[in-house]
């Protein structure tokens, strides 16, 4: 472990970019957490909305932490990768990090009814469930996530912390649609695919407009990984510390989402997802089940997009 804590917007580049003057301006970013405490670096006019789904408070609040973190990755002013990105926080956890299937799916309910209200584009699950645990509930969550594919939203979900064995990621990061994200940094926690490949065929027309080699009528999980050792979050208390886990490595991905549609607009969550996969760099050391297409690299993400017509 990295004895300095990671800056998201320095160890991913979004610095360089911020200064271009792409900053996921006008793009909004949901996240489903325990919801997002007032900080300095979260000024009040890019929040949205926030919905308690737990206690039915009206104000932003953050009884577990999560949230905050996650929150701050993606849009903090001076740490985060996008950070004039709009922000929806829905609380669907308590104070223990704790949910139930019905509350999430409230949740995501929400989403699906004020999505054009507040042009949400992206949804951000740094959660996750055993699917051993309860498969049926964990089955109907993962139906509605797709839902929210479905709607044209790009889902980012955590693979979860359970790895490294296989078939040991985590619903509903194991949603064939959705863009599932493990740890490139972090493979002795990060959660991973299974050996053996699944055949799954992706709804609309990515086929149709990317080549993907190695996913074409199948799908593995994780697609990508991200940092998430040693990373420096928001604190509820208007400080700063140091997390581990997909659930950070799942907001750096997010966060490249909202710079890249600040650029192009009109792309789809499928071809966002794509693009995001050609951007990918491998990580030598680790076998595929474990990273996916690799750790996704800013700098080609956004040049390689530049001569892109949708």
């Amino acid at each position: 472990m990295s004895a300095s804590p990671k800056i998201p917007a320095i160890c991913s580049n979004a610095t360089y970019y911020h200064k271009q003057g792409i900053t996921g301006k006008n793009v909004t970013v949901a996240i489903l957490d325990s919801g997002l405490a007032p900080h300095k670096e979260m000024e009040s006019r890019r929040i949205l909305a926030f919905h308690d789904f737990i206690y039915g408070k009206i104000h932003p609040y953050d009884d577990y932490s999560h949230g905050t973190n996650v929150t701050g990755i993606i849009g903090a002013s001076s740490i985060g990768i996008a950070p004039e990105a709009n922000i929806i926080s829905l609380k669907v956890l308590d104070r223990h990090g704790n949910t139930s299937i019905e509350t999430f799916i409230e949740g995501i309910k929400w989403l699906l009814i004020h999505q054009t209200q507040y042009n949400i584009r992206i949804a951000n699950l740094s959660v996750g469930a055993n699917p051993s645990t309860c498969p049926n509930q964990l089955t109907l969550l993962n139906l509605w996530v797709s839902r929210l594919w479905e709607a044209g939203i790009i889902v980012c979900c955590s693979a979860g912390n359970n790895g490294p064995a296989p078939n040991s990621v985590t619903a509903p990061g194991n949603c064939p649609d959705v863009i599932t994200v493990g740890s490139c940094d972090g493979s002795h926690f990060s959660s991973t695919g299974s050996l053996a490949i699944s055949h799954y065929s992706y709804p609309g027309n990515l086929h149709s407009v990317y080549s993907i080699p190695f996913m074409q009528n199948t799908y593995s999980k994780p697609e990508l990984c991200a940092p998430g050792v040693h990373i420096l979050c928001l604190k509820p208390d208007g400080g700063y510390h140091i997390k581990n886990g997909t659930s950070m490595s799942t907001p750096f991905v997010s966060g490249y989402c909202a710079l890249l549609l600040q650029l192009h607009p009109s792309l789809t969550n499928c071809e966002v997802k794509q693009l995001l996969i050609d951007a990918a760099a491998p990580i030598t050391t680790l076998p595929t089940h474990v990273q996916g297409a690799g750790n996704v690299r800013l700098d080609k993400l956004l040049t390689m997009t530049k001569t892109f017509n949708p």
